[in-house]
């Protein structure tokens, strides 16, 4: 029973401070930029304000567009719950398989949505988007099988329990977190895969999706993007930075715990946030370059861990 509060507790952590850490990712780089940026507690005060407006749907939309969003964000917060956050025990529910089914489904009715609203945009981002999908899935392929030949076991929690009890920071190690990490950035639409601060109609591709809609329509779907990011940071952590997770249900072991979890998170969207002022949006055609880079990165990690 004490597991399963502390699983919940974990799940519900992702969920309520998401806006914060997406907060935190606008104020560095505003700050890296020169100016002061929005309070990091702004993302909260734009979900008031959206779930308080009524939704505007077009005309031509079907049911998808009713009841795409808050799928998206039921899938969003099913996997913030299959995964381990400041504490790892262990738990049948974090196959990485089922997450990544899972993170799929978001992508597929953001695709849907895209597609329903009858928008020349919509379309045109939901076609990048699934052409992207389906580039990233063998690096992700590769990346789950050379955690698996690292740790001989799936599921998110065991990982990051056998990470954090060993010592796996290796050339293959490290390489294989530089792919993930590009996966994350593709997978979440973050520069230089997509530009998420802008809506320039040639080169988005998550916004594009969205562009129709509003009010408690379009907070759904982004929280359940932020979800989604997050959720990738915290997977990324738990296989790359396992450091200071915590293995027993010690007070001070917990909040050392997440303490350490708040660090790590920061210092991801540090990485990401440098990443994003240095470096200009892609052509969508040079895209799979960068994708094939990944792949050839976590090729290389499994051959120098298990063939040299």
């Amino acid at each position: 029973m004490k597991y399963n509060i502390i699983n919940f507790l974990q799940g519900l952590f992702i969920i309520l401070f998401t806006p914060l850490f997406v907060g935190i990712i606008k104020k560095i780089k505003a700050n890296l930029r020169g100016y002061k940026g929005p309070s990091i507690f702004q993302i909260y005060y734009d979900y008031i304000r959206l779930f308080q407006k009524s939704n505007i749907r077009s005309e031509n939309s079907s049911f998808i567009t009713e009841i795409g969003p808050i799928l998206s964000l039921a899938a969003s917060i099913t996997v913030a719950f299959m995964i381990p956050v400041f504490y790892s025990n262990d738990n049948t529910l974090g196959n990485l398989f089922i997450i990544v089914f899972i993170i799929g489904i978001i992508k597929f009715f953001n695709t849907l949505i895209g597609l329903d609203c009858c928008s020349t945009f919509g379309g045109m981002g939901s076609s990048r988007e699934l052409f992207l999908s389906m580039l990233v899935e063998p690096v992700m392929f590769f990346i789950i099988l050379f955690v698996y030949f690292e740790t001989k076991t799936f599921n998110i929690f065991n990982i990051a329990s056998i990470n954090a009890g060993s010592n796996p920071y290796n050339i293959g190690h490290i390489l294989a977190a530089v792919a993930f990490f590009i996966v994350l950035l593709t997978e979440n639409a973050r520069v230089p895969i997509d530009n998420p601060e802008t809506h320039l109609e040639l080169t988005m591709i998550h916004e594009a999706m969205i562009l129709d809609l509003s009010g408690k329509d379009l907070g759904f779907i982004e929280l359940a993007s932020q979800i989604k990011l997050v959720a990738f940071i915290t997977i990324f952590i738990n296989i790359f930075m396992p450091v200071g997770l915590g293995t027993s249900l010690s007070a001070l072991v917990i909040l050392k715990a997440i303490l350490f979890y708040i660090v790590k998170v920061i210092l991801v969207l540090l990485i990401i946030s440098i990443v994003e002022i240095i470096m200009a949006k892609s052509r969508l055609f040079r895209v799979p370059e960068l994708l094939a880079t990944a792949f050839s990165i976590v090729v290389a990690a499994f051959s120098l861990n298990y063939f040299i």
